[in-house]
Protein backbone atom coordinates (compact mmCIF):
# COMPACT_ATOMS: atom_id res chain seq x y z
CA UNK A 1 0.00 0.00 0.00
CA UNK A 2 1.43 3.01 -0.94
CA UNK A 3 1.85 6.13 1.72
CA UNK A 4 0.58 9.55 0.01
CA UNK A 5 0.39 11.11 3.85
CA UNK A 6 2.89 9.42 6.33
CA UNK A 7 0.61 11.33 8.92
CA UNK A 8 -2.72 10.36 7.82
CA UNK A 9 -1.74 6.76 6.21
CA UNK A 10 -1.71 3.81 8.68
CA UNK A 11 -0.88 0.54 8.54
CA UNK A 12 -4.01 -1.94 7.66
CA UNK A 13 -2.81 -5.46 9.21
CA UNK A 14 -4.88 -8.98 9.49
CA UNK A 15 -5.54 -9.18 12.95
CA UNK A 16 -3.70 -13.01 12.89
CA UNK A 17 -1.30 -11.53 11.08
CA UNK A 18 -0.75 -8.08 13.84
CA UNK A 19 -0.49 -10.99 16.93
CA UNK A 20 2.25 -13.04 14.54
CA UNK A 21 4.06 -9.74 14.40
CA UNK A 22 4.24 -9.14 17.82
CA UNK A 23 5.20 -12.51 18.67
CA UNK A 24 8.28 -12.49 15.83
CA UNK A 25 9.40 -9.08 16.95
CA UNK A 26 9.81 -9.76 20.32
CA UNK A 27 11.19 -13.20 20.13
CA UNK A 28 13.98 -11.64 17.50
CA UNK A 29 15.08 -8.86 20.09
CA UNK A 30 15.25 -10.45 22.94
CA UNK A 31 16.89 -13.82 21.70
CA UNK A 32 17.92 -13.19 18.06
CA UNK A 33 22.14 -13.95 17.35
CA UNK A 34 24.02 -11.20 15.49
CA UNK A 35 23.54 -13.41 12.79
CA UNK A 36 20.04 -13.65 12.66
CA UNK A 37 19.85 -17.60 12.09
CA UNK A 38 18.85 -18.81 15.54
CA UNK A 39 17.13 -17.99 18.50
CA UNK A 40 18.42 -18.61 22.11
CA UNK A 41 16.80 -21.17 24.37
CA UNK A 42 14.36 -19.15 27.22
CA UNK A 43 16.63 -20.15 29.58
CA UNK A 44 19.61 -18.45 27.90
CA UNK A 45 18.27 -15.14 27.41
CA UNK A 46 19.31 -11.98 29.71
CA UNK A 47 15.56 -10.93 29.93
CA UNK A 48 11.98 -12.50 29.98
CA UNK A 49 10.11 -12.86 26.00
CA UNK A 50 6.71 -12.86 27.47
CA UNK A 51 5.72 -12.22 31.23
CA UNK A 52 5.24 -15.80 31.78
CA UNK A 53 7.30 -19.14 30.87
CA UNK A 54 4.00 -20.84 29.56
CA UNK A 55 2.90 -17.46 27.63
CA UNK A 56 7.08 -17.57 26.33
CA UNK A 57 6.31 -20.95 25.02
CA UNK A 58 3.49 -20.12 23.30
CA UNK A 59 4.98 -17.58 21.49
CA UNK A 60 7.60 -19.97 20.35
CA UNK A 61 4.95 -22.67 19.50
CA UNK A 62 2.82 -20.55 17.23
CA UNK A 63 5.90 -19.17 15.19
CA UNK A 64 6.52 -22.57 15.09
CA UNK A 65 3.14 -23.64 13.65
CA UNK A 66 3.98 -20.86 11.20
CA UNK A 67 7.09 -22.03 9.85
CA UNK A 68 9.17 -19.41 11.38
CA UNK A 69 11.30 -21.35 12.88
CA UNK A 70 12.29 -25.08 14.24
CA UNK A 71 13.53 -26.39 16.92
CA UNK A 72 17.52 -26.79 17.12
CA UNK A 73 16.90 -31.22 17.66
CA UNK A 74 19.13 -32.49 14.95
CA UNK A 75 20.49 -36.45 14.66
CA UNK A 76 23.93 -35.61 16.14
CA UNK A 77 22.43 -33.86 19.65
CA UNK A 78 19.68 -37.03 19.66
CA UNK A 79 21.81 -38.91 22.12
CA UNK A 80 22.31 -36.26 24.44
CA UNK A 81 18.85 -36.42 25.32
CA UNK A 82 17.96 -40.63 25.13
CA UNK A 83 20.74 -40.57 27.57
CA UNK A 84 20.80 -37.94 29.87
CA UNK A 85 21.45 -38.15 33.53
CA UNK A 86 20.67 -34.67 34.37
CA UNK A 87 17.10 -35.13 31.99
CA UNK A 88 15.79 -32.04 34.23
CA UNK A 89 17.46 -29.39 32.53
CA UNK A 90 16.76 -30.93 29.01
CA UNK A 91 13.24 -29.19 28.97
CA UNK A 92 11.47 -27.20 26.59
CA UNK A 93 13.69 -23.85 27.86
CA UNK A 94 16.50 -25.40 26.82
CA UNK A 95 15.95 -25.41 23.80
CA UNK A 96 17.43 -23.68 20.60
CA UNK A 97 15.40 -22.32 17.74
CA UNK A 98 16.64 -22.25 14.14
CA UNK A 99 15.01 -19.43 12.18
CA UNK A 100 14.30 -20.82 8.73
CA UNK A 101 14.33 -17.82 6.64
CA UNK A 102 17.73 -16.46 5.20
CA UNK A 103 19.04 -13.76 7.19
CA UNK A 104 18.74 -11.32 4.83
CA UNK A 105 14.96 -12.06 4.46
CA UNK A 106 15.00 -12.06 8.37
CA UNK A 107 16.40 -8.32 8.82
CA UNK A 108 14.45 -7.00 5.93
CA UNK A 109 11.19 -8.51 7.87
CA UNK A 110 12.26 -7.58 11.61
CA UNK A 111 12.57 -3.62 9.79
CA UNK A 112 8.95 -3.97 7.61
CA UNK A 113 7.34 -5.56 11.31
CA UNK A 114 9.42 -2.54 13.34
CA UNK A 115 7.45 -0.05 10.80
CA UNK A 116 4.14 -2.02 10.43
CA UNK A 117 3.67 -1.97 14.32
CA UNK A 118 4.28 1.58 14.42
CA UNK A 119 1.53 3.15 12.72
CA UNK A 120 -1.22 0.54 12.58
CA UNK A 121 -4.92 1.38 11.21
CA UNK A 122 -7.02 1.24 14.57
CA UNK A 123 -9.77 -0.77 13.15
CA UNK A 124 -12.36 -2.65 14.53
CA UNK A 125 -10.54 -6.08 13.63
CA UNK A 126 -7.43 -4.79 15.02
CA UNK A 127 -8.95 -3.38 18.14
CA UNK A 128 -10.44 -6.66 19.35
CA UNK A 129 -6.75 -8.44 18.49
CA UNK A 130 -5.00 -5.75 20.56
CA UNK A 131 -7.76 -6.22 23.67
CA UNK A 132 -7.53 -10.15 23.83
CA UNK A 133 -3.71 -9.84 23.53
CA UNK A 134 -3.89 -6.76 26.06
CA UNK A 135 -5.88 -9.26 28.14
CA UNK A 136 -3.64 -12.22 27.87
CA UNK A 137 -0.48 -10.48 28.69
CA UNK A 138 -2.66 -8.70 31.77
CA UNK A 139 -3.38 -12.63 32.82
CA UNK A 140 0.20 -13.59 32.52
CA UNK A 141 1.99 -10.40 34.47
CA UNK A 142 -0.81 -11.64 37.74
CA UNK A 143 0.02 -15.11 37.52
CA UNK A 144 3.82 -14.97 37.53
CA UNK A 145 3.05 -11.64 40.17
CA UNK A 146 1.11 -14.74 42.17
CA UNK A 147 3.54 -17.35 41.74
CA UNK A 148 6.66 -15.00 43.07
CA UNK A 149 4.82 -13.57 46.08
CA UNK A 150 4.04 -17.09 47.12
CA UNK A 151 8.03 -18.20 46.69
CA UNK A 152 9.18 -15.22 48.18
CA UNK A 153 7.03 -15.99 51.31
CA UNK A 154 8.19 -19.50 50.87
CA UNK A 155 5.10 -21.42 49.82
CA UNK A 156 4.58 -23.49 46.99
CA UNK A 157 4.16 -21.46 43.85
CA UNK A 158 2.14 -23.82 42.25
CA UNK A 159 -0.70 -22.86 44.20
CA UNK A 160 -1.05 -20.42 41.89
CA UNK A 161 -2.35 -22.95 39.40
CA UNK A 162 -5.68 -23.11 41.53
CA UNK A 163 -6.15 -19.33 41.44
CA UNK A 164 -5.97 -18.91 37.78
CA UNK A 165 -9.51 -18.57 37.50
CA UNK A 166 -9.94 -16.25 40.20
CA UNK A 167 -7.25 -14.19 39.07
CA UNK A 168 -9.43 -14.10 35.42
CA UNK A 169 -12.45 -12.70 37.20
CA UNK A 170 -10.81 -10.47 38.98
CA UNK A 171 -9.22 -8.78 35.60
CA UNK A 172 -12.79 -7.85 34.56
CA UNK A 173 -13.04 -5.40 36.85
CA UNK A 174 -9.81 -4.36 38.01
CA UNK A 175 -6.21 -3.23 36.78
CA UNK A 176 -3.30 -6.06 37.02
CA UNK A 177 -1.69 -3.80 38.89
CA UNK A 178 -4.82 -3.48 41.59
CA UNK A 179 -4.81 -7.15 40.97
CA UNK A 180 -1.82 -7.80 42.27
CA UNK A 181 -2.68 -5.89 45.67
CA UNK A 182 -5.42 -8.62 46.05
CA UNK A 183 -2.84 -11.17 45.79
CA UNK A 184 -0.88 -9.22 48.00
CA UNK A 185 -3.86 -9.28 50.58
CA UNK A 186 -4.55 -12.71 50.18
CA UNK A 187 -1.40 -13.62 50.60
CA UNK A 188 -1.82 -12.35 54.27
CA UNK A 189 -4.77 -14.14 54.89
CA UNK A 190 -2.42 -17.41 53.74
CA UNK A 191 0.21 -16.92 56.28
CA UNK A 192 -2.03 -16.03 59.10
CA UNK A 193 -4.08 -18.81 58.62
CA UNK A 194 -0.76 -20.96 58.49
CA UNK A 195 0.12 -19.07 61.73
CA UNK A 196 -3.09 -20.40 63.21
CA UNK A 197 -2.54 -24.19 61.82
CA UNK A 198 -5.70 -26.65 62.31
CA UNK A 199 -5.24 -26.93 58.32
CA UNK A 200 -3.14 -29.08 56.45
CA UNK A 201 -0.23 -27.17 54.74
CA UNK A 202 -1.73 -29.19 51.22
CA UNK A 203 -4.76 -26.51 51.83
CA UNK A 204 -3.42 -23.71 51.78
CA UNK A 205 -3.53 -23.18 47.94
CA UNK A 206 -7.06 -23.15 48.19
CA UNK A 207 -7.47 -20.45 51.06
CA UNK A 208 -4.93 -18.44 48.72
CA UNK A 209 -7.03 -19.22 45.84
CA UNK A 210 -10.78 -18.25 47.77
CA UNK A 211 -9.15 -15.33 49.18
CA UNK A 212 -8.09 -13.91 45.80
CA UNK A 213 -11.85 -14.24 44.76
CA UNK A 214 -12.94 -13.56 48.35
CA UNK A 215 -11.24 -10.17 48.02
CA UNK A 216 -11.80 -9.19 44.26
CA UNK A 217 -15.66 -9.90 44.96
CA UNK A 218 -15.81 -7.67 47.90
CA UNK A 219 -13.61 -4.72 46.70
CA UNK A 220 -16.36 -4.96 43.66
CA UNK A 221 -19.32 -5.37 45.28
CA UNK A 222 -18.27 -2.52 48.18
CA UNK A 223 -16.52 -0.19 45.62
CA UNK A 224 -13.72 -0.30 46.95
CA UNK A 225 -10.41 2.40 46.02
CA UNK A 226 -7.68 -0.01 45.84
CA UNK A 227 -4.25 1.11 45.27
CA UNK A 228 -2.24 -0.88 42.50
CA UNK A 229 1.56 -2.77 43.45
CA UNK A 230 3.64 -1.55 41.61
CA UNK A 231 6.39 -3.85 39.68
CA UNK A 232 8.79 -5.66 41.54
CA UNK A 233 12.60 -5.31 40.32
CA UNK A 234 12.44 -9.05 40.78
CA UNK A 235 10.15 -9.31 37.98
CA UNK A 236 11.14 -7.10 34.87
CA UNK A 237 8.81 -6.55 32.12
CA UNK A 238 9.18 -8.69 29.37
CA UNK A 239 10.21 -8.02 25.68
CA UNK A 240 6.79 -9.19 24.73
CA UNK A 241 5.07 -6.40 27.13
CA UNK A 242 7.70 -3.53 26.35
CA UNK A 243 6.81 -3.47 22.22
CA UNK A 244 2.97 -3.51 23.10
CA UNK A 245 2.96 -1.40 26.00
CA UNK A 246 5.25 0.98 24.53
CA UNK A 247 5.73 1.04 21.09
CA UNK A 248 2.04 -0.47 19.42
CA UNK A 249 -0.22 1.28 21.86
CA UNK A 250 1.26 3.72 23.80
CA UNK A 251 -0.35 2.23 27.11
CA UNK A 252 2.96 2.86 28.84
CA UNK A 253 2.20 2.51 32.72
CA UNK A 254 -1.47 2.78 31.86
CA UNK A 255 -0.39 -1.21 30.69
CA UNK A 256 -0.96 -2.06 34.49
CA UNK A 257 -2.49 0.56 35.71
CA UNK A 258 -6.19 0.69 33.59
CA UNK A 259 -8.26 -2.41 33.05
CA UNK A 260 -8.33 -3.83 29.93
CA UNK A 261 -11.19 -2.38 27.56
CA UNK A 262 -11.33 -1.09 24.05
CA UNK A 263 -11.92 2.79 25.25
CA UNK A 264 -8.98 2.40 27.53
CA UNK A 265 -6.80 0.99 24.22
CA UNK A 266 -8.53 3.30 21.51
CA UNK A 267 -7.97 6.55 24.15
CA UNK A 268 -4.22 5.32 24.44
CA UNK A 269 -3.80 4.95 20.82
CA UNK A 270 -5.77 8.41 19.47
CA UNK A 271 -3.71 10.60 21.99
CA UNK A 272 -0.19 9.77 20.70
CA UNK A 273 -1.78 10.19 17.51
CA UNK A 274 -2.88 13.42 18.34
CA UNK A 275 0.21 14.83 20.07
CA UNK A 276 2.52 13.44 17.14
Amino acid sequence: MARSSPKTQRCAVNPSDLTASLYFSAAVRVGADVSLTRLLPLDALNKPLAPHENFSQRVLLSLHALGIIEPELSQSHAEDWLLARDWMRHGFDSIAWRIRWAPRDCRRQHEEVKELLRDIELSDDTSQALLALWEDLAQAEVTQYARWTLAKSGYNPEWTDLAVDALRRALEDFSASQVMYLIYLAMRSVAMTHQQGGLDATRLGLVFSEAIANYARRAHIEHWTIRGMARPAELPISTLSMIFAHEVTRLDDEYLTVRPSLDALTTAMMRHRTIH
